[in-house]
């Protein structure tokens, strides 16, 4: 299972920046939590908190690179590794969520 995770995460070892307008991107941090929540997709996954974000982060299902995010997110998940989160907006009003762009998984 180890070899699995290296090699997905080896293979996904990218920086995904579909949105050169991002604002900001969370301090280094394990993943924790991820989850879709919906029948339409949404995901979320909770990282330390920044900026106006909560702890916890919002992935569009829409996002073009949706399958290499949340790829990169479970990987780091599993294997307890570090990633950072780059996201260009807080959404969900009086709960403010960081709205995913890109994550960089940490070395």
């Amino acid at each position: 299972m180890k070899k699995l995770i290296v090699l997905v995460a080896s293979l996904l070892f990218v920086l995904i920046i579909p949105n050169a307008n991002a604002t900001d991107v969370t301090p280094p941090t394990v993943p924790k939590n991820l989850h879709v929540y919906s029948a339409s997709g949404s995901t979320y996954v909770e990282a330390t908190a920044h900026d106006c974000s909560t702890q916890t982060y919002y992935l569009s299902p829409d996002h073009k690179s949706y399958n290499q995010i949340f790829a990169i997110l479970l990987s780091a998940q599993m294997a307890n590794k570090k990633v950072q989160i780059k996201f260009d907006k807080c959404v969900n009003g009086s709960n403010p969520q960081g709205n995913i762009v890109g994550v960089y998984l940490k070395g």
